[in-house]
């Protein structure tokens, strides 16, 4: 929890004045040994703050966050069920041919993008308690439906409800992870939550290596993977109804001392969202500004990678001529790389001390990996190509979905906005990821790895532009605070 004790540090040097580039320094480097030189200078109350925020975001983490994460692991594991079943005889027992599988991976993006914008909004007027666990009985209903289709095109009405009912789940945890943190708390936990996307990669090759000894006379191996993880899904969402919660000024879990702290922290950091009122003029406001779609393209370039590697692993691994148990099993190789990326993702940033430049840095890795892919033919050389992908997209999963989220949590609008339009575009990135890894484009899938290429550096790129942008915009917050003296206490994060 050290990591992250200094935001108090930072509201006082917004209070005071102090410079932009401070600011940015201190909102990004937030060692535990800085902070404990800084307590040092201070009155006891920054201490009982600091205390009082700690014990805070430890309970919330108990309650929400490691739930969050245990559910998104199994939404992961749902969704990208089809590529196991693929090397373990979808394809052959559904007669699929040339692009069909393509086709099925497409349409859940389909019905996933469908309803996914206006979720967020949906779920600020039911809550989170209710919508979200709904959401989880619904889409294991519909992955463990998926183990008694018959044929395709039965195969295709499945995965866009599947896609349907998956929808607003990401984008609804990350919302309500944006009104229970402080700003500088939140880019740390929402990369702990996209920790399960690696996580579930991992867990679900050995899974389907194992799930690919079964032998029924009646159940295809497939089927299994279908089924049980459904069943799997049901289970664990159904508590959602007893963890999860809308906002902290109605959490259960919490104090009324607590409720008050959190509340008067946020609000002074112009950041309490969980019970203002949504407006549309608000609403319009934040849709209509230009650095959260440029930001957004980040985010797309991250999910690409790293859908890549969820999706596509096995089946790149298995046209290097490996059998479809030892495809699923060192499938895992990669995602064990991203799962260790994104879990120190928070101290990439620190090193950068910014988050574009760990942004540019995460994807360039992932550039990397895509042009060692599409060069070679060399298993070993390609298995590393892999890792590098893994590593690089997991790692900027982990840094930019939060940094747009917290550079955007002005009011509940922005952070509405920003976490739906987050996930928004990450979906989208179905629709090319479906494409673009053909059948007869293997084994080298030049294509599929080229598509890569360009969009980690246009992913690249947008950090830049970011960057640039926020810092521009800070200063004339500078200016407007030094003209009539007046302090939002809002900066952006960059």
């Amino acid at each position: 929890m050290g990591a992250t004790n200094n935001n108090d540090m930072v509201k006082s040097s917004v209070s005071v004045g102090l410079s932009t580039s401070k600011i940015e320094y201190n909102e990004v480097v937030d060692s535990s040994d800085e902070f404990a030189e800084l307590v040092e200078t201070q009155p006891d109350d920054e201490k009982q703050i600091a205390q009082k925020m700690a014990r805070y975001c430890w309970k919330v983490d108990k309650h929400i966050l490691i739930y969050a994460i245990v559910l998104c692991i199994l939404n992961q594991s749902d969704r990208g069920s089809i590529g196991v079943a693929k090397v373990v005889g979808l394809e052959h027992d559904l007669g699929m041919v040339n692009n069909d599988f393509n086709i099925a991976a497409t349409l859940f993006s389909v019905g996933y993008v469908s309803l996914e914008f206006f979720s967020n909004f949906v779920l600020k007027y039911v809550g989170a308690s209710r919508l979200l666990p709904t959401l989880g009985i619904l889409w294991g209903c519909v992955c463990a439906l998926q183990g008694v289709v018959n044929t395709k095109g039965q195969l295709y009405a499945m995965r866009i409800l599947l896609g349907m009912s998956e929808c607003g789940f990401t984008a609804g945890i990350l919302l309500i992870l944006s009104f229970f943190y402080p700003k500088q708390r939140l880019t740390t936990r929402v990369g702990f939550f996209y920790l399960s996307s690696p996580l579930a990669n991992v867990l679900s090759g050995p899974f389907a290596s194992a799930l690919s000894q079964i032998h029924h006379p009646t159940i295809r191996r497939w089927q299994w993977v279908f089924i049980l993880q459904g069943i799997m899904t049901i289970v664990v969402s159904i508590l959602g109804y007893f963890v999860l919660q809308d906002h902290p000024e109605k959490c259960r879990f919490l104090s009324d001392e607590e409720k008050e702290f959190i509340t008067t922290y946020k609000r002074r950091e112009g950041t309490l969202g969980g019970s203002q009122h949504l407006s549309m003029r608000d609403t319009m406001r934040a849709l209509s500004d230009w650095q959260i779609w440029v930001m957004l393209f980040g985010t797309f370039a991250a999910c690409e990678a790293c859908g890549s590697v969820t999706s596509f692993a096995p089946e790149v691994i298995n046209e290097l001529g490996f059998s479809p148990a030892q495809s699923q099993a060192m499938s895992a190789l990669p995602s064990a790389c991203g799962a260790i990326a994104i879990f120190f993702a928070g101290r990439i940033v620190r090193v950068c001390r910014s988050h574009w430049a760990a942004g540019c840095l995460a994807l360039g890795t992932a550039l990397l990996g895509s042009i060692i892919l599409a060069a070679t033919l060399n298993v070993p050389v390609r298995i590393f190509g892999l890792c590098l992908l893994g590593t690089g997209g997991f790692a900027a999963l982990g840094i930019l979905p939060g940094w747009n989220i917290t550079a955007n949590s002005r009011s509940v609008a922005d952070s509405t906005v920003a976490s739906g339009l987050t996930v928004f575009f990450g979906s989208s990135s179905g629709f090319v990821l479906s494409n673009i890894f053909l059948n007869s484009d293997a084994p080298r899938f030049i294509i599929g790895h080229s598509v890569n290429i360009g969009i980690m550096s246009v992913g690249i790129l947008t950090c830049l532009i970011t960057r640039i942008s926020m810092g521009r915009r800070n200063r004339k917050l500078e200016e407007c605070q030094s003209v009539d003296g007046s302090d939002v206490g809002f900066r952006y994060v960059y």
